[in-house]
């Protein structure tokens, strides 16, 4: 009912007052909803904070459940936003009392004594008509009974605990960690735990492969870096103007001794000023140009060690030396593996063995891996236990001369940073089998393919039958071992190579050196005994022959057949041709390797493809476009060039072609040895009648050149050899022949004519001639045609070519005749680059070099005595 306060009406003030008292209670109970209200809908936009969680996986995150900050009402909002209109009500619910809290607080006064009225300005009829107002406001009972059951609903859902898994829970974790939509699940702490201590000791070894990976990189960008101050004091003023906008006047810099990049480098911008013509902001301005020019040579050096033995070289060898003791203990889809868990255990908060953990992920794909990729890491821990490899010293610098290819490998392998070499030409579904595949290396040993070789390895196995045509000095003789003992190892155990005779010397080699697969030579008047070996060894092997062999054996047993220079067959009327097409077509795999590029030759690459893949070849494809022959038969074709796997070459490649003597040389041979002639003995190879077996690689050599855009240059001591080789080629060919008779003007003649002459061509000269003062950067192919006395000699000769200006890298070629002279020099020459390296390169000083070397009539003595003892000479 409505109250009434006046005078007349001042004896029934108790009576009011406790009417009043009711209506203010039920205006508390009010406020008391509205704060309650409040609350909800201020924290309806609330998240959960999970703390100390990196950034992991966008995809996947673990994280302890006691990490997880719940927002207030959490489980209320879950409740109510379930039932359609809820917010609507509690929002009216704010608007329709938001005068309560005033009306209640001027009603209180409705019943102020005469004091209270008199002294303390209380209006008490505007303090009565509140009073009315309230209790209209609070008379009706079921007016707010929405109101009152939603909050009731609110506060059981409150009452309970927030589950991570169910509910609410996984929504707010998901946006509390920016993965909307994600699924949580509790994951095993334990697990975590084990994974931090390995990974923990795992980077506490100073020989895993994550330490040595730093501290390589941080000697290669010190080379890289060494490398761009070399480019910039090379670079004259004039290069600033290529990186700034800004007109650059350089007045006269020479005068203050600034001709180069790197003088403005070093000066400060106040010393350039005192050059007459350049102002301070001129000054300014070039420092920055100088500085932009050195940071783009930096940043665009690629990783090569090089073959200056600077600090930074040197004990990034040293680390490699560690490195290759240590790899080979995870294949690479375990490092894979072991690197992502280094990576994520990085962005995890530390753990305790008993904490429960928890994991939020939106793509089970990638969580699947995250699990897997622990379960793997728990249950090999032996894998992560530290390395204890020796350091091998500054002496693993010779062995990087000897092997730079192998040492350029192991940088990559260790940096991971290996280009593919990917052909943009295979579908995506080729491209996911062929990177999906790892190769089984349980027959291999001391191999470490790059990128862009375990990626042609890979194809070929994906593919079944290919061709591997990849520019000289890309490896693919490597890319087929490791190709053969993938299969080897997957229950293919006869395997067949077909070669030319003068190179399967070299292959015998490279298997032996590379694989522990059985090798056997089929070659020669105990060929058949060899291949009856082969096809009845329990164990397979790879066997050995020629072309001709292939003609004549019975290879119905072979597994997997490899054709190198396989260009020789591409007449398929031949009978060569048509035995290896047979050969190829019984065998589950094949691969043939020719250096030679598909666009120079489509219709006799027709032939190559139709023996691989035949269903490939449809009439008229000879007719084609080179590009789209080549997009055609791209699921039977690889090819990289140089140019596409740069970054992994070294910038010199060294070959050690090995040559088997015709019987026409080996006769020549004996009796050069019979006669005692250190120096017959040494050209011998050269000088039998009809065609040398190292004439016949040489041709072959600068086949491959011609048809890869190369030239070559061919050193030998000796005017005879280089009379002989010049006699058994293409007079179009030979730009020169350079000797010590040669004027000096001549001699440069010959070198520019090198520079202008087709692909293919070469020039020859004496070592002790054209191998000094010269620079011959037109030629990227170099032959030795017999080894030197002195180390010095060939590479000095070698650097002719291989100088700071060369695009591509250097392809050395020393020829070396199996069983021959030039096998028992290299053992007794070892010794003395070691030496060399150890006291000469360091000084400089070709007279330190002279000082710890054994004289000329020593060598000989004792080659000679060694050759003769070999071919029972003196035991007759």
């Amino acid at each position: 009912m409505p109250l009434r306060f006046d005078e007349a009406l001042h004896k029934e003030l108790d009576v009011d007052k406790r009417t009043l008292h009711d209506v203010l209670g039920h205006a508390d109970e009010l406020i008391a909803l509205r704060e309650h209200v409040h609350s909800l809908l201020s924290t309806l936009d609330a998240h959960a904070v999970v703390e100390g969680v990196g950034v992991q996986g966008v995809d996947t995150r673990f994280f302890p459940a006691s990490r997880v900050r719940w927002p207030q009402h959490i489980n209320a909002h879950a409740e109510l936003s379930s039932r359609p209109g809820a917010y609507d009500t509690l929002r009216w619910f704010m608007d329709d009392t938001a005068a309560v809290p005033q009306l209640r607080s001027s009603a209180a006064d409705a019943t102020a004594g005469f004091l209270r009225r008199l002294f303390g300005g209380v209006d008490v009829n505007r303090a009565i008509a509140d009073a009315n107002a309230l209790a209209q406001r609070v008379s009706d009972p079921v007016r707010y009974a929405d109101v009152r059951m939603l909050l009731g609903i609110a506060s059981t859902a409150d009452a309970q605990p927030t589950d991570p898994l169910s509910g609410p829970g996984p929504r707010a974790i998901g946006r509390a960690l920016n993965m909307p939509g994600a699924q949580v699940e509790s994951y095993d702490g334990y697990a975590i735990f084990q994974v931090q201590s390995q990974v923990r000791a795992l980077l506490d070894d100073p020989n895993s492969e994550p330490n040595l990976r730093r501290a390589a990189d941080t000697h290669v960008r010190a080379l890289n870096e060494g490398r761009a101050q070399e480019l910039m004091a090379q670079l004259p003023v004039d290069s600033l103007k290529t990186v700034t906008k800004d007109r650059l006047r350089f007045g006269n810099l020479h005068s203050i001794g600034v001709t180069t990049v790197a003088d403005v480098l070093r000066a400060s911008a106040a010393a350039l000023t005192a050059a007459n013509g350049v102002g301070e902001q001129t000054a300014i301005r070039m420092k920055a140009a100088a500085q932009t020019l050195l940071n783009e040579a930096t940043s665009t050096s690629t990783p090569l060690i090089g073959d200056a033995p600077t600090p930074p070289a040197v004990a990034l060898v040293r680390i490699l030396g560690r490195y290759e003791q240590c790899a080979g203990v995870l294949g690479e889809v375990e490092r894979d593996r072991r690197d992502r868990l280094v990576e994520l255990c990085a962005q995890l908060p530390p753990s305790f063995a008993t904490e429960p953990w928890l994991v939020a992920y939106t793509d089970p794909t990638a969580y699947a891996q995250a699990h897997d990729d622990m379960a793997w890491m728990i249950a090999n821990p032996s894998l992560f236990q530290p390395r204890y490899p020796v350091d091998p010293g500054d002496d693993v610098w010779q062995d990087y001369l000897q092997r730079p290819a192998h040492y350029q490998s192991l940088l990559g392998s260790l940096l991971r940073i290996e280009a593919e070499g990917i052909d943009e030409r295979h579908d995506a579904a080729t491209l996911q089998r062929i990177r999906s595949l790892e190769l089984d290396t349980t027959h291999v040993k001391n191999l470490f393919l790059r990128g862009y070789q375990s990626y042609g390895a890979r194809f070929a196995v994906v593919q079944q039958k290919t061709i591997l045509g990849d520019e000289m000095g890309l490896g693919k003789t490597i890319q087929a071992i490791a190709f053969a003992a993938h299969l080897y190892a997957n229950g293919l155990r006869r395997i067949v190579v077909v070669c030319p005779a003068s190179v399967m010397v070299n292959w015998k080699r490279e298997l032996n050196a590379f694989c522990t697969m059985e090798v056997f030579v089929a070659h020669g008047p105990s060929k058949e005994f060899y291949r009856s070996s082969w096809a009845s060894a329990d164990s397979g092997g790879v066997l050995l022959c020629t072309f001709d062999g292939a003609r004549v054996l019975d290879l119905s047993d072979s597994d997997v057949v490899i054709v190198d220079e396989a260009h020789a067959v591409k007449n398929p009327r031949s009978k060569r041709a048509q035995a290896v097409a047979s050969v190829i077509a019984q065998c589950e795999y094949a691969l043939l390797l020719t250096g030679t590029p598909m666009e120079n030759r489509v219709s006799e690459f027709a032939t190559l493809v139709g023996y691989v893949q035949p269903e490939l070849i449809t009439r008229g494809m000879e007719s084609m476009s080179a590009e789209h022959f080549r997009r055609r038969v791209a699921p039977a074709y690889l090819r990289r060039n140089q140019e596409d796997v740069l970054d992994e070459l070294p910038a010199r490649i060294n070959n050690d072609d090995w040559i088997t003597l015709t019987p026409a040389d080996q006769r020549v041979y004996a009796a050069a040895v019979e006669q005692g002639s250190f120096m017959d003995i040494r050209r011998a190879a050269f000088l039998a009648p009809g065609e040398p077996a190292k004439i016949t690689r040489i041709k072959e050599i600068l086949d491959d050149a011609r048809d890869n855009n190369h030239r070559a240059i061919i050193f030998s001591y000796f005017r005879t050899v280089l009379d002989a080789i010049a006699g058994a080629l293409d007079p179009e060919l030979v730009a020169g022949v350079i000797t010590g008779a040669t004027p000096p003007n001549k001699r440069q003649d010959y070198v520019d004519a090198l520079g202008k002459a087709p692909a293919g061509s070469t020039l020859l000269a004496q070592i002790t001639a054209g191998g000094v003062g010269l620079n011959i950067q037109s030629a990227s192919v170099v032959i030795i045609a017999e080894p030197q006395l002195k180390p010095t000699i060939e590479d000095q000769a070698i650097a002719r070519a291989h100088r700071m200006g060369q695009t591509t890298a250097v392809n050395v070629h020393r020829l070396i005749g199996d069983d021959t002279v030039d096998e028992r020099l290299l053992e007794l020459l070892a010794g003395k680059r070691q030496l060399f390296e150890h006291y000469a390169r360091p000084s400089e000083s070709a007279g330190v070099a002279d000082a710890v070397d054994v004289s000329e009539q020593q060598l000989a003595a004792a080659v000679i005595k060694a050759e003769r003892q070999r071919l029972g000479i003196d035991n007759e």
